[in-house]
């Protein structure tokens, strides 16, 4: 009986150990990155992360099937997750390109097989670990994760031999924010000064990157966890992110509006490309994965010399309605606000962990809407989404 114990404790020990070493090697990029590029080496290792951790799934079951509680969302949630996934699906199956949805493009791989590895690694997030297990294990693989990052953003000689980054400073510093919550949350026993530091040098990171829109939702976190930290607010604070998207892409189009000569080589170019392209395609859009073709399918009235390669929407709700339409951005928002409401609800007034994966999820739906996202910065928002289930 002791030894069938201590079976256990190892095997246990040991997809610990596989999910938080899966979580540090989203940074890494493996390959000649000239070749395969910086998001199919992370999409690649994500696939197979999930594949090891299923097969840990059924090894728990059998050797210790008590510790295995597989939890879902509730009925509501996971129907308007069910459709969504649906209508994906058939927006795949009547896009314009089947087999490009299916995979991914050849710069990111970033299709719908691996679409379906980041929902399922949400579930096996909540099913492979206990509370307790999340709470120790997330602060520090992130938190080791994001030092590889910093490390190698201020001295990118070292990408020679250690290839970690993501080849975009936007990106490396959207990651950063989304982790952030759950960084702060491991060094929540610390004195102030020792979080101060820690979230100022973030701050700074992000800065020296450039990423001013990083900034932006390091600010928009803070007033997230304030509003979060009030029982009578905390069910407002969706409001907060909804509203600051509104107010920047109003200010954006009058910043820089269509007459302005500089709007054919802005992002506002690429909005009105791809916006166009949603109007002729509504219902199912133009297939997963497929931003490419739909944003080459609308001319531009102004000649532009040197055309760059559009391969994503740089807003994630634009990119649904392009990629598989109305029906799939409606669902995507149901399930969305369906989840929040109900976490929000169940959220107890000192329960610091589950405000860090609330903040995650709200920093990640607000920054997915200003910039290109990293495959490791969906897979935390998922399996933050996943864990929401046993806060």
């Amino acid at each position: 009986m002791r030894l069938q114990m201590k079976k256990r404790s190892i095997f246990r020990r040991i997809v610990l150990v596989i999910f938080g070493l899966g979580l540090v090697g989203l940074v890494f990029s493996s390959g000649d990155l000239s070749i395969i590029g910086y998001e199919v080496g992370k999409t690649i290792w994500l696939q197979w992360w999930v594949r090891v951790l299923v097969l840990c799934l059924w090894g728990l079951v059998l050797v210790h099937p008590q510790k295995i509680n597989l939890k879902f969302f509730s009925k509501k949630n996971s129907l308007h997750l069910l459709l969504l996934i649906t209508v994906v699906l058939l927006a795949t199956a009547q896009g314009v390109n089947w087999q490009q949805s299916l995979w991914g493009n050849y710069y990111r791989g970033d299709g719908l097989m691996t679409w379906v590895h980041l929902i399922v690694v949400g579930f096996l997030a909540s099913w492979l670990l206990t509370k307790k297990e999340a709470q120790a294990l997330m602060p520090v693989s992130l938190s080791l994760a994001g030092l590889l990052l910093i490390v190698s953003s201020f001295f990118p000689q070292l990408g020679s031999w250690l290839r970690v980054g993501f080849g975009n400073p936007n990106i490396a510093a959207g990651f950063l924010v989304v982790i952030t919550p759950l960084v702060m949350y491991g060094f929540r026993k610390f004195s102030w000064l020792v979080k101060l530091a820690i979230f100022s040098s973030i701050v700074v990171v992000t800065i020296y990157l450039q990423a001013w829109g990083s900034v932006v939702s390091l600010g928009l976190g803070l007033v997230m966890l304030w509003w979060l930290s009030r029982p009578r607010l905390k069910k407002w604070v969706v409001i907060v992110p909804v509203t600051a998207l509104i107010v920047g892409v109003v200010g954006l189009m009058w910043w820089q509006p269509v007459g302005n000569s500089q709007f054919t080589e802005s992002r506002l170019r690429i909005f009105n490309k791809l916006g166009r392209a949603a109007a002729q395609r509504p219902i199912l859009g133009w297939g997963w994965a497929n931003i490419d073709v739909a944003f080459k399918s609308v001319d531009w009235p102004v000649a532009v010399e040197s055309e760059a390669y559009v391969d994503k929407a740089h807003s994630e709700l634009l990119e649904l309605a392009v990629t598989s339409g109305l029906l799939s951005l409606g669902a995507y928002l149901l399930f969305l606000s369906g989840v929040y409401k109900e976490a929000l609800a169940l959220l107890k007034d000192n329960d610091e962990w589950g405000r860090a994966l609330i903040l995650v999820c709200l920093l990640y739906f607000f920054h997915s809407q200003t910039n290109v996202v990293s495959v490791a910065e969906s897979t935390v928002f998922w399996v933050s989404l996943g864990l929401l289930l046993d806060i």
